[in-house]
């Protein structure tokens, strides 16, 4: 005879747990008290979506908060898409502007710059001076000239630059840039705190009691007793079930 062996997929990723979850409890619920799954076991399923649906929504809320500070920190810095280093209040405008300026009192002695907190460079004794892009360092530049033209007091050759408004556009750049980092670790704990509840996360297993995954692999169990022979029903509670028929191989010889 043909042997049946069939396989009841149990999801590793966060989204689909959360829709099985979903439709497990479903099926529970429209079957009342006919249901073969303890209530005490939905119960304790439910309030782990619940868990996850609620760091989930966290998660998005921050991804949404950490756009919006990195925006506003690279309008601030000028490396907006739609920006240059020609756009005027900006930061990257002022550290050029200031770079160009310092490249004209130093002409010949460029490793001045360094006192600013420039990078120069020589390549074939040709000094270069590039401007950062990477939006901390662009930061660290603008809080260096501005150190600089503090310690200088009266004596600063920046004068002729409105350095109030520079320090502004830099201070509020970082701030941005601060608030950005803080919203991307907070999702990223929310994102594992929803992972945890669901028992997706890394070093997690579908024995690891009290998740999502656990209680959902208690259910197939209950519903594979339930079913024997019939497992294609487990369809109806959600779960893919893949079957496949094989010919045993022929016993051995003299048996």
């Amino acid at each position: 005879m043909a042997g049946r062996l069939f396989t009841v997929v149990i999801p590793r990723q966060p989204d689909p747990t959360n829709t099985l979850g979903t439709d497990i409890l479903s099926k529970h619920t429209a079957d009342g008290a006919a249901s073969p799954i303890p209530a005490a076991m939905a119960t304790q399923l439910q309030a782990k979506l619940d868990e996850g649906d609620a760091k989930y929504t966290l998660q998005k809320d921050l991804d949404k908060w950490k756009e919006k500070y990195t925006e506003e920190r690279n309008l601030l810095l000028g490396l907006d898409v739609n920006q240059t280093s020609n756009t005027e209040g900006t930061v990257l405008f002022y550290v050029t502007s200031i770079r160009d300026f310092l490249l004209g009192q130093f002409r010949g002695a460029e490793r001045k710059l360094g006192d600013w907190g420039f990078i120069v460079n020589s390549p074939k004794g040709k000094p270069q001076v590039n401007i950062p892009r990477n939006p901390e360092k662009l930061i660290k530049l603008g809080q260096g000239i501005i150190r600089k033209h503090e310690e200088d007091d009266e004596a600063s050759i920046l004068t002729s630059f409105n350095m109030a408004a520079m320090a502004t556009l830099v201070t509020n750049a970082d701030t941005n840039n601060g608030l950005a980092a803080k919203a991307n670790r907070d999702k990223e704990k929310a994102t594992q705190a929803r992972n945890i509840a669901l028992g997706t996360a890394k070093g997690q297993n579908r024995k690891t009691v009290g998740t999502a995954i656990y209680l959902i692999c208690s259910i197939r169990d209950i519903l594979l007793g339930i079913y024997r022979g019939r497992e294609q029903s487990l369809g109806d509670w959600g779960f893919e079930v893949n079957f496949n028929s094989t010919t045993p191989p022929p016993p051995p010889p003299g048996v």
